[in-house]
């Protein structure tokens, strides 16, 4: 009798004491809620604002080399070159404030993020045919450094795993080698296929345009190879050029019954099934057609590239934004060049320009110089 009292006196202490556990974990869990939230919304009206507040970056014209892209929502990199060093900067375009990311003594040539932001790519050349690649963390810190002879190197991340990149070193001749680079074994191998460009559409297979290097071409098939299966096989044909994204491959792709013109083609990187299109006009330079420069903001599915204006005589772009998803297209800018544009992380922003010296906002239309 004495022992079911006792449990029948306790049960209520322990039942409250649960209940109570549970609310505390419920209200602690809802602070943390409310605070990524309000962090969130704080970073959303700061990119919202920032091209009202933006701070130029202010180098002498002499020792700014050009913009190499994002750090984060409000910041970018730069390289800076001095007569007895070379230096990567980050610059808060809110603040203005500079801070020193990296630095050696060689001429840095670029600097390339992973898909997520977490490794950098430093690449420097001591001298004439003469590379180093140095790979840091967000904190600057060296994590691997690679050096190999090259004339002239192309990097490709994989956005499937942020430890692997496939480099291609090309001789003056322009002979080449492509080798795959592991950062997490910190190994360096050939890489099964021999090709110098191409995008990833998964952690072990990639595609490429298979150009016939004995006589020039328009446009050429698009190929798929598994790099574990040494195995390909082709997507489609009369492609001019192709760009990936997180399961998606896209390829502008000539059309053959309407000259002058081609369509941006973009499938399912598993199935293979179109997922949209939509018909551009191209643009030829001297004996090609051009493959515009494009950027894409994955979270809304937008895809950014620069349409030649029909009939136009002086070779200008209009900036056009295409929904894979609504399938609406829009003109944001008329008359402008083509030149590289990288999107914010967010996507409400773009760098952009031979130097990516220029900031624009994609919603508000506006185009501003960040350099001064």
């Amino acid at each position: 009798m004495r022992a079911a009292f006792f449990f029948v006196m306790c049960f209520p202490i322990l039942l409250l004491s649960s209940c109570e556990f549970h609310q505390l974990t419920d209200e602690k869990k809802q602070v943390t809620k409310e605070k990524k939230m309000e962090n969130e919304f704080e970073n959303f009206k700061a990119e919202q604002n920032l091209l009202e507040n933006i701070q130029p970056i202010e180098a002498e014209e002499n020792t700014f080399q050009n913009i190499t892209g994002w750090f984060h929502e409000t910041a970018v990199l730069y390289i800076k070159n001095l007569e007895d060093r070379s230096e990567v900067i980050c610059h808060d375009l809110q603040s203005g404030k500079d801070e020193l990311f990296f630095q050696t003594k060689h001429p840095i040539i670029q600097t390339v993020p992973n898909d997520r932001r977490t490794i950098f790519l430093i690449h420097s050349s001591p001298g004439t045919n003469q590379a180093i690649l140095t790979f840091v963390n967000t904190e600057g810190e060296e994590l691997f450094h690679w050096e190999i002879n090259a004339f002239e190197l192309q990097y490709t991340w994989n956005p499937y795993n942020e430890n692997e990149l496939m480099v291609t070193a090309f001789a003056e001749d322009w002979s080449y080698k492509t080798y795959l680079l592991d950062l997490k074994e910190k190994k360096v191998v050939d890489s099964p296929y021999q090709i110098p460009f191409f995008q990833w559409t998964d952690e072990d297979r990639i595609t490429y345009v298979k150009w016939n290097n004995d006589e020039p071409e328009l446009s050429a098939p698009l190929y798929e190879a598994n790099l574990m299966k040494h195995h390909e096989k082709k997507i489609a044909d009369h492609v001019i050029g192709n760009g990936n994204f997180s399961s998606i491959v896209m390829y502008l792709q000539e059309n053959q019954q309407e000259k002058g013109f081609g369509q941006y083609v973009f499938i399912n990187s598993s199935s293979k099934k179109v997922l949209s299109t939509f018909r551009v006009p191209l643009a030829s330079d001297y004996s090609q057609w051009i493959f515009p420069y494009y950027g894409f903001n994955a979270q809304n599915q937008q895809f950014y590239t620069f349409v030649p204006v029909a009939k136009s005589q002086d070779g200008s772009f209009e900036l056009q934004r295409f929904n894979l998803i609504t399938k609406k297209k829009e003109t944001i800018f008329k008359n402008v060049t083509n030149d590289p544009i990288l999107i914010s992380p967010s996507g409400h922003y773009a760098l952009y320009g031979p130097r990516l010296e220029k900031i624009m906002d994609l919603s508000k239309e506006k185009i501003q110089e960040i350099v001064k």
